[in-house]
């Protein structure tokens, strides 16, 4: 069986509230209207363009800018797709956990992807617009400029595009965090393992030195121990008359 690693039950419960949450705040922002409406708001105010003049162009017979990444439906598409995948992700994470079939590194993979995917998703969602060159947006309008200064009947769709940018910048921190500790635990249960094969090496090492250590004579201790038991031998039958003590001075 391919070992674990036990997940603490916090971390489980915090991805399964945000990715939850963000599927619903993604999934609120998908229609056509809810973008145009915020897209239509900067753009009477000037903080963007503005979609209402794009008619012009159709008027003129001329092509239109292209639509910004910020106001695009892919990006809603995307964004909801990440969502939608990394609810997937844990389900499938937490039934491979609870049949003791996850690897380390597989698990480890699925947050890299996902930090990843939210990494771009955060990264689109405060792109720029500068299709307008009177009324450049460096990022959009309900992230500098809050929903205080929002149409009455836009404040909804301000609140929520606020919260779906902190909940995906939240993911990210989220699948960083759970990275960065499997580099710490990872880390720690090889200098244990490390700890653990240093007595019994470096014991053979001490042994096998000192017995080729050599004094100044050039005797090993073993000969130095041989000369002595000669001698005390030889030396016996008058240390007969003198018994020996413990006690020196």
């Amino acid at each position: 069986m391919t070992p674990t690693h036990k997940t603490p039950f916090a971390l489980i419960l915090a991805e399964l509230a945000i990715s939850t949450t963000a599927v619903t705040l993604f999934g609120i922002m998908y229609p056509v209207g809810f973008r145009s409406r915020l897209w239509e708001n900067g753009g009477e105010e000037g903080w963007n363009s503005n979609p209402n003049k794009r008619i012009y162009y159709y008027a003129n017979h001329q092509e239109p800018p292209e639509v910004p990444l910020i106001w695009s439906q892919r990006l809603y598409t995307s964004n909801l797709a990440i969502a939608i995948l990394g609810l997937v992700v844990f389900f499938a994470r937490t039934a491979m956990s609870h049949l003791r079939y996850l690897p380390r590194y597989v698990n480890n993979i699925y947050d890299a992807i996902l930090l990843a995917l939210w990494a771009v998703s955060i990264a689109g969602q405060t792109s720029s617009d500068f299709t307008d060159p009177e009324h450049p947006s460096p990022h959009p309008w309900y992230l500098t400029r809050g929903c205080s200064a929002a149409w009455d009947r836009t404040q909804g769709h301000c609140q929520i595009a606020q919260a779906s940018f902190a909940m995906s910048v939240i993911a990210a921190i989220l699948y960083g965090a759970r990275l960065i500790r499997e580099a710490m635990l990872m880390a720690y249960e090889r200098g244990q393992r490390h700890q653990l094969k240093w007595p019994t090496q470096d014991v053979q090492e001490v042994e096998a030195m000192a017995g080729a250590y050599l004094d100044e004579e050039g005797k090993s201790e073993a000969e130095l121990i041989t000369t002595e038991d000669w001698q005390s031998m030889a030396l016996s039958p008058v240390l007969a008359f003198f018994p020996s003590s413990d006690n020196r001075w």
